[in-house]
């Protein structure tokens, strides 16, 4: 604040020499000063814009993007359910008039607002949006936002038991497709995987992983040796099962072990304590 006063006073005497010392002040704070709208305002202000027909794309996707930076502060995250921000969004992301590029921006609004935050996982969750992110997952057509719409259910399901159970209920598992040999595609699809972990393990998870080939597929990734963030992604992975207790047959710890053997030479750009707990779980 003392800047700004600087600057303020230098201003209105015109000293250039002075306000080149100072530098520019704080924008939120010179706003602020001056009664600028507040983020609770610019966070609605955004969603009129986004909904108002004649505005360009351009500048919708700017409001949106800045919508996005805002609800990067939890409060204003939270804030979403508080101003009944999330029906709008929802509707904007279901609706096929909406362009390809606003709805990536949502989706991405979506992962970010709801990102290890309980209470924007709740107000989301009671707004049925989910189906919707399941469906555009789904469309492999553009390749943005079926990325950002799996982001978007990972950071909603994870620690999130309620989020996990509609995940289920709506057939998410379908979004499951280890066949994809996309790098990117892979990567969500293990941050997923992780998140489904998040909420725990039982029988019928166990059933679905063995179904699936997850085993199968990490240790293909581990072989591969190509990719250090799918080869991290997946050893974390591993030591989430190892720690939940997944009944690893002989044939999958063989499997692994080969896997973890070819990743041991990149253990100083990987995360040691889930290559250890890798490797434990194969030995054990």
């Amino acid at each position: 604040m003392d800047k700004l006063l600087h600057w303020t006073i230098a201003q209105q005497s015109g000293d250039k020499a002075a306000l080149e010392r100072i530098g520019e002040p704080d924008q939120k704070a010179l706003s602020q000063l001056f009664g600028g709208p507040d983020e609770v305002t610019l966070m609605k202000e955004s969603i009129r814009v986004v909904e108002t027909p004649d505005v360009s794309l351009e500048d919708k996707e700017i409001a949106l993007e800045n919508f996005e930076m805002l609800v990067e502060n939890l409060d204003n995250a939270n804030n979403i359910g508080n101003l009944k921000l999330w029906g709008p969004l929802v509707k904007l992301l279901s609706d096929d008039n909406t362009a390809v590029e606003l709805k990536v921006l949502i989706a991405g609004i979506i992962g970010t607002a709801v990102q290890n935050n309980p209470k924007s996982q709740e107000d989301f969750h009671q707004s049925n949006g989910l189906g919707e992110l399941i469906k555009l997952a789904s469309d492999g057509s553009n390749k943005s936002l079926q990325l950002k719409s799996l982001y978007a259910i990972s950071s909603f399901i994870r620690d999130f038991n309620p989020g996990y159970l509609q995940f289920e209920k709506l057939d998410g598992w379908k979004l499951i497709d280890f066949g994809n040999t996309d790098a990117k595609y892979q990567l969500r699809l293990l941050s997923l995987v992780s998140s489904v972990l998040s909420n725990g393990l039982d029988e019928k998870l166990q059933a679905q992983f063995k179904k699936e080939n997850l085993i199968h597929f990490l240790a293909l990734v581990l072989n591969k040796d190509s990719n250090t963030n799918l080869v991290d992604k997946s050893l974390h992975i591993v030591s989430q099962l190892n720690h939940l207790k997944y009944p690893f047959t002989l044939e999958e710890k063989y499997e692994l072990d080969r896997g973890i053997q070819v990743v041991e030479g990149l253990s100083d750009k990987l995360n040691i304590d889930d290559l250890n707990a890798a490797k434990k779980a194969t030995s054990s």
